[in-house]
Protein backbone atom coordinates (compact mmCIF):
# COMPACT_ATOMS: atom_id res chain seq x y z
CA UNK A 1 0.00 0.00 0.00
CA UNK A 2 2.91 2.36 0.61
CA UNK A 3 3.97 2.04 -3.03
CA UNK A 4 0.47 3.02 -4.20
CA UNK A 5 0.53 6.01 -1.87
CA UNK A 6 3.97 6.98 -3.15
CA UNK A 7 2.87 6.71 -6.80
CA UNK A 8 -0.26 8.79 -6.11
CA UNK A 9 1.82 11.35 -4.22
CA UNK A 10 4.34 11.73 -7.05
CA UNK A 11 1.57 11.90 -9.65
CA UNK A 12 -0.19 14.57 -7.58
CA UNK A 13 2.96 16.69 -7.41
CA UNK A 14 3.55 16.40 -11.16
CA UNK A 15 -0.07 17.30 -11.92
CA UNK A 16 -0.02 20.27 -9.55
CA UNK A 17 3.17 21.53 -11.21
CA UNK A 18 1.49 21.16 -14.61
CA UNK A 19 -1.13 23.73 -13.64
CA UNK A 20 1.31 26.46 -14.73
CA UNK A 21 0.84 25.32 -18.32
CA UNK A 22 -2.88 26.10 -18.13
CA UNK A 23 -2.12 29.82 -18.23
CA UNK A 24 -2.25 29.74 -22.03
CA UNK A 25 -6.07 29.59 -21.92
CA UNK A 26 -6.93 30.54 -18.34
CA UNK A 27 -6.17 33.51 -16.16
CA UNK A 28 -4.40 32.66 -12.88
CA UNK A 29 -7.49 33.55 -10.87
CA UNK A 30 -9.60 31.31 -13.11
CA UNK A 31 -7.20 28.42 -12.56
CA UNK A 32 -7.43 28.86 -8.80
CA UNK A 33 -11.23 29.13 -8.73
CA UNK A 34 -11.73 26.24 -11.17
CA UNK A 35 -9.33 24.05 -9.19
CA UNK A 36 -11.19 24.77 -5.94
CA UNK A 37 -14.54 24.12 -7.64
CA UNK A 38 -13.50 20.87 -9.33
CA UNK A 39 -11.70 19.67 -6.21
CA UNK A 40 -14.83 20.33 -4.15
CA UNK A 41 -17.03 18.41 -6.57
CA UNK A 42 -14.61 15.50 -6.86
CA UNK A 43 -14.40 15.26 -3.08
CA UNK A 44 -18.20 15.23 -2.86
CA UNK A 45 -18.00 12.39 -5.36
CA UNK A 46 -15.55 10.66 -2.98
CA UNK A 47 -17.95 11.04 -0.05
CA UNK A 48 -20.83 9.69 -2.11
CA UNK A 49 -18.75 6.64 -2.91
CA UNK A 50 -17.84 6.08 0.73
CA UNK A 51 -21.38 6.73 1.91
CA UNK A 52 -23.03 4.53 4.53
CA UNK A 53 -24.52 2.34 1.81
CA UNK A 54 -22.89 -1.02 1.22
CA UNK A 55 -21.37 -0.03 -2.13
CA UNK A 56 -17.75 1.07 -2.08
CA UNK A 57 -15.71 2.41 0.77
CA UNK A 58 -12.09 3.13 1.54
CA UNK A 59 -10.19 0.50 3.50
CA UNK A 60 -9.67 1.70 7.08
CA UNK A 61 -5.89 1.85 6.98
CA UNK A 62 -3.61 4.86 6.83
CA UNK A 63 -2.08 4.58 3.33
CA UNK A 64 -5.24 3.52 1.45
CA UNK A 65 -7.17 6.37 3.06
CA UNK A 66 -4.64 9.00 1.98
CA UNK A 67 -4.24 7.40 -1.45
CA UNK A 68 -7.98 7.78 -2.00
CA UNK A 69 -7.81 11.36 -0.73
CA UNK A 70 -5.06 12.19 -3.23
CA UNK A 71 -7.06 10.50 -5.99
CA UNK A 72 -10.27 12.45 -5.39
CA UNK A 73 -8.77 15.66 -3.99
CA UNK A 74 -5.87 16.28 -6.38
CA UNK A 75 -5.54 13.83 -9.28
CA UNK A 76 -9.14 13.82 -10.54
CA UNK A 77 -9.60 17.62 -10.20
CA UNK A 78 -6.34 18.49 -11.96
CA UNK A 79 -7.11 16.04 -14.76
CA UNK A 80 -10.54 17.66 -15.00
CA UNK A 81 -8.80 21.03 -15.29
CA UNK A 82 -6.90 19.66 -18.28
CA UNK A 83 -10.21 18.51 -19.79
CA UNK A 84 -11.54 22.05 -19.35
CA UNK A 85 -8.35 23.41 -20.93
CA UNK A 86 -8.95 21.17 -23.94
CA UNK A 87 -12.61 22.22 -24.13
CA UNK A 88 -11.63 25.87 -24.25
CA UNK A 89 -9.42 25.23 -27.28
CA UNK A 90 -10.32 25.21 -30.96
CA UNK A 91 -10.84 21.48 -31.41
CA UNK A 92 -13.50 19.49 -33.21
CA UNK A 93 -16.60 18.55 -31.26
CA UNK A 94 -15.83 14.85 -31.60
CA UNK A 95 -12.41 15.36 -29.99
CA UNK A 96 -13.95 17.33 -27.12
CA UNK A 97 -16.58 14.65 -26.51
CA UNK A 98 -13.90 11.95 -26.63
CA UNK A 99 -11.77 13.77 -24.04
CA UNK A 100 -14.79 14.19 -21.74
CA UNK A 101 -15.74 10.54 -22.11
CA UNK A 102 -12.13 9.54 -21.43
CA UNK A 103 -12.11 11.46 -18.14
CA UNK A 104 -15.36 9.84 -17.02
CA UNK A 105 -14.39 6.34 -18.13
CA UNK A 106 -10.89 6.77 -16.70
CA UNK A 107 -12.37 7.68 -13.33
CA UNK A 108 -14.57 4.59 -13.29
CA UNK A 109 -11.66 2.43 -14.46
CA UNK A 110 -9.46 3.88 -11.71
CA UNK A 111 -12.10 3.00 -9.13
CA UNK A 112 -12.11 -0.56 -10.42
CA UNK A 113 -8.32 -0.68 -10.16
CA UNK A 114 -8.46 0.73 -6.62
CA UNK A 115 -11.05 -1.93 -5.79
CA UNK A 116 -8.83 -4.70 -7.18
CA UNK A 117 -5.63 -3.57 -5.43
CA UNK A 118 -7.39 -3.13 -2.09
CA UNK A 119 -7.61 0.63 -1.57
CA UNK A 120 -11.39 0.44 -1.92
CA UNK A 121 -13.56 -2.39 -0.71
CA UNK A 122 -17.13 -3.42 -1.31
CA UNK A 123 -19.32 -5.39 1.05
CA UNK A 124 -22.00 -5.74 -1.61
CA UNK A 125 -22.19 -8.78 -3.85
CA UNK A 126 -21.33 -6.75 -6.93
CA UNK A 127 -20.14 -3.31 -7.92
CA UNK A 128 -22.22 -1.25 -10.34
CA UNK A 129 -19.98 1.16 -12.23
CA UNK A 130 -23.00 2.81 -13.85
CA UNK A 131 -23.65 4.70 -10.59
CA UNK A 132 -20.08 6.04 -10.60
CA UNK A 133 -20.36 6.81 -14.31
CA UNK A 134 -23.46 8.94 -13.71
CA UNK A 135 -21.87 10.74 -10.75
CA UNK A 136 -18.76 11.49 -12.81
CA UNK A 137 -20.96 12.84 -15.63
CA UNK A 138 -22.68 15.13 -13.13
CA UNK A 139 -19.30 16.42 -11.92
CA UNK A 140 -18.17 16.96 -15.52
CA UNK A 141 -21.42 18.69 -16.52
CA UNK A 142 -21.31 21.05 -13.53
CA UNK A 143 -17.66 21.84 -14.27
CA UNK A 144 -18.40 22.62 -17.92
CA UNK A 145 -21.29 24.86 -16.90
CA UNK A 146 -19.02 26.63 -14.41
CA UNK A 147 -16.40 26.97 -17.17
CA UNK A 148 -18.97 28.82 -19.28
CA UNK A 149 -20.24 31.24 -16.63
CA UNK A 150 -17.10 32.07 -14.64
CA UNK A 151 -15.23 34.23 -17.23
CA UNK A 152 -18.27 36.47 -17.73
CA UNK A 153 -18.69 36.96 -14.00
CA UNK A 154 -15.00 37.70 -13.48
CA UNK A 155 -14.96 40.14 -16.42
CA UNK A 156 -18.07 41.87 -15.11
CA UNK A 157 -16.37 42.30 -11.73
CA UNK A 158 -13.19 43.46 -13.54
CA UNK A 159 -11.16 40.64 -12.01
CA UNK A 160 -9.78 39.40 -15.37
CA UNK A 161 -9.14 40.92 -18.79
CA UNK A 162 -10.78 39.91 -22.03
CA UNK A 163 -10.09 36.42 -23.39
CA UNK A 164 -7.96 37.83 -26.20
CA UNK A 165 -5.58 39.28 -23.58
CA UNK A 166 -4.99 35.90 -21.92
Amino acid sequence: MFIIFLVFGCLSIVLLLSLKLLRKRFDSLEIFIHLMFTSYFCQIFFYMISSPYERLRVVEEHFPFWSARLQYGVIFPVLLMWVLYFLRGQHRLSAKVSICFSWVAGGVLMEKILLIIGVLESKAESWYPSIDFVLAMIVLSCSIYFLEILPGVLRKEKMIKDEKDI
